[in-house]
């Protein structure tokens, strides 16, 4: 069963080393965004920022980091 899926918070997901490397790997630029302070402090989770997200990343990449996101036990 997977540990993460997009229903879980961001603030758990950046928590985890092996989460932080596949933001690295794909989505850098989000580490400094200018609503990740907002985003925390407001509990989101990546389903929660989608309207965000899909406007910076393309479904495929989305869907990668996804598929990724869950392969994590």
């Amino acid at each position: 069963m997977s540990k993460y899926s997009f229903d879980t918070k961001f603030s758990v997901l950046m928590k985890d080393p092996q989460v932080m490397e596949i933001v690295e790997d794909l989505c850098p630029e989000i580490v400094n965004h200018p609503m990740k302070s907002l985003a925390l402090s407001l509990g989101f989770t990546p389903n929660m920022g989608m309207a965000v997200l899909s406007k910076m990343y393309s479904k495929e990449k989305i869907e990668e980091f996804r598929v990724r996101l869950e392969a994590i036990e």
